[in-house]
């Protein structure tokens, strides 16, 4: 917290008059850093001198948890966030469906799906790839499907593990031609590699 007064300091000595959006760069530095407890020192201290946070301040906590797979952290942000008015864009969906997936906790995220777009807004290539995987180890695999074939109506490019997987399943229940169309599909979107040395 002391770099980040440091560093406000600096500006109000320049007549600088800081905003959200200076306060949204010292946090994803502190965040990218790893220095999370630093940044939640300064969510609480933007707060404390009335600073209204927005979405991309929560957000860059938010994706930083996840990907240390604390969800438990991750949910006492996204609570906090919303307790002080503080609407979730896509980005925050985006992060929380993934970091719900990771962690197994597929319930949670398609809830959030649901709910994302709902209000409008357009979830990522990554996010549904992470649904997908999530069903299909669960053996979902008409949610997975459903969602695989969305993603393709959309234009999303669905990395290549979904490929695989989709490629690997038709195959097994003797759909050549689907399995085939996947492969060529995967190749004309530059996703080739292991999915060529399927069964092999």
């Amino acid at each position: 917290m002391d770099k980040a007064h440091e560093l406000l300091r600096q500006m109000l000595d320049r007549g600088l008059q800081p905003t959200v959006v200076t306060f949204n760069v010292l946090m994803n530095g502190f965040c990218m850093s790893g220095m999370l407890q630093d940044g939640e020192k300064l969510l609480k201290w933007m707060l404390e001198k009335g600073i209204m946070p927005n979405a991309s301040t929560y957000n860059s906590l938010m994706k930083q948890y996840c990907i240390r797979n604390n969800m438990h952290a991750t949910t006492e942000i996204y609570k906090g966030m919303c307790a002080k008015g503080v609407g979730p864009d896509a980005n925050t969906y985006n992060i929380l469906i993934k970091g719900h997936c990771k962690a197994r906790n597929m319930k949670e995220a398609w809830f959030l799906h649901k709910d994302m777009v709902g209000k409008g807004f357009s979830p990522t290539a990554s996010s549904y790839n992470a649904l997908i995987k999530g069903f299909y180890k669960r053996k979902k695999f008409s949610e997975a499907n459903q969602l695989f074939e969305k993603m393709r109506r959309e234009g999303l490019v669905a990395n290549r593990e979904i490929y695989n997987i989709f490629a690997d399943i038709n195959y097994d229940e003797g759909k050549m031609e689907l399995t085939l169309e996947l492969c060529d599909e995967a190749i004309e979107k530059c996703l080739v590699g292991d999915i060529l040395n399927m069964n092999t």
